[in-house]
């Protein structure tokens, strides 16, 4: 659960207050040894729906195969707030206003949840994972095929994704990072094909970890082509076992649009092994290529976390 408050500048000097239940998310694991399986169940927004539910099958040596519904492998930051840094993400504001054909920005820099299946391997210091499935942004709960609803044809009548991912241990607090994902659907008005490439390195040393992450997406919507240039760059120190700060820059270039630049500085402290409480304070600047138009917000948040 969190507070937020928002100072808008760009949109017309507004200012916001919001306190609410961010999210109630319980997950259950099986262990049939070589099957497990996993199932979140998640409450967000008023909604109650499955956010995660797959079948892993371990074929040994390293090596898997997953089926149901699963979480990108892109993306340095965590999905859910219990592996987050700070308060908020990098590529998204309380205030947003980056849009494009009637499309958050946000929600289209890089692949969130989807359904498939997927191979994955692990050995020694390397990972390495491959998944087939509905779609990356425009899926819609099935792979290839036409399907009609009564007399009128739904938006996306076929289409699939492929997404793959190489992790990899450089020794001596290195780690590399890279993936893709190529979706290409048919859609009811024309073709729709995306394109994201994710890299990103990380550095710990004693109680310091840096990361640097870049994100290329490119979304061609038939009426409309959306290019997006993401990155983030941030610095964790964990000063004690309980308590660490954060900084962080992140920034996202719409072309043809506009750009926005957050920076972002956090605090989190762990009052007990399943009590902890995050702040945050973040600026975001914004620009827009076609008029000229400028402005920032400042956001700040105070998010309580209970695990069990």
């Amino acid at each position: 659960m969190s507070y937020s408050h928002t100072d808008d500048d760009f949109g017309g000097k507004e200012s916001t207050n919001s306190y609410t239940l961010d999210q109630v998310e319980v997950s259950w694991y099986f262990d049939f040894n070589p099957v497990t399986a996993q199932i979140d169940i998640d409450y967000e927004g008023g909604d109650m729906l499955v956010d995660q539910g797959f079948v892993t099958y371990d074929l040994g040596g390293g090596s898997a195969i997953t089926a149901g519904r699963y979480d990108s492998m892109l993306g340095f930051e965590a999905f859910e707030p219990t592996g987050m840094y700070q308060y908020s993400t990098a590529y998204r504001s309380n205030t947003e206003t980056l849009t494009a054909e009637d499309l958050s920005v946000s929600d289209i820099i890089s692949p969130e949840t989807n359904e498939g299946v997927k191979y994955t391997h692990e050995s020694g210091s390397n990972f390495f994972g491959i998944s087939l499935q509905d779609g990356g942004f425009f899926g819609d709960d099935r792979l290839g095929g036409d399907i009609d609803v009564g007399q009128d044809a739904v938006d996306i009548t076929s289409g699939y994704a492929v997404e793959a991912a190489y992790a990899t241990d450089l020794g001596n607090g290195f780690n590399l990072f890279v993936g893709g994902l190529w979706e290409t659907a048919d859609a009811a008005d024309g073709d729709v094909d995306s394109t994201v490439y994710n890299a990103y390195f990380t550095y710990e040393t004693g109680a310091w970890l840096f990361a640097a992450e870049y994100i290329m997406t490119e979304h061609d919507l038939g009426a409309a082509e959306i290019d997006i240039d993401s990155f983030l760059l941030m610095a964790n120190y964990s000063y004690s076992d309980q308590a660490s700060i954060t900084g962080r820059v992140s920034g996202v270039d719409v072309d043809d649009v506009g750009d926005a630049t957050k920076l972002t500085i956090a605090h989190l402290y762990a009052f007990t092994d399943n009590l902890a409480l995050c702040t945050e304070l973040s600026t975001v600047d914004y620009d827009y290529d076609d008029n000229g138009a400028n402005g920032d917000t400042l956001e700040a948040g105070i998010e309580l976390l209970f695990t069990f």
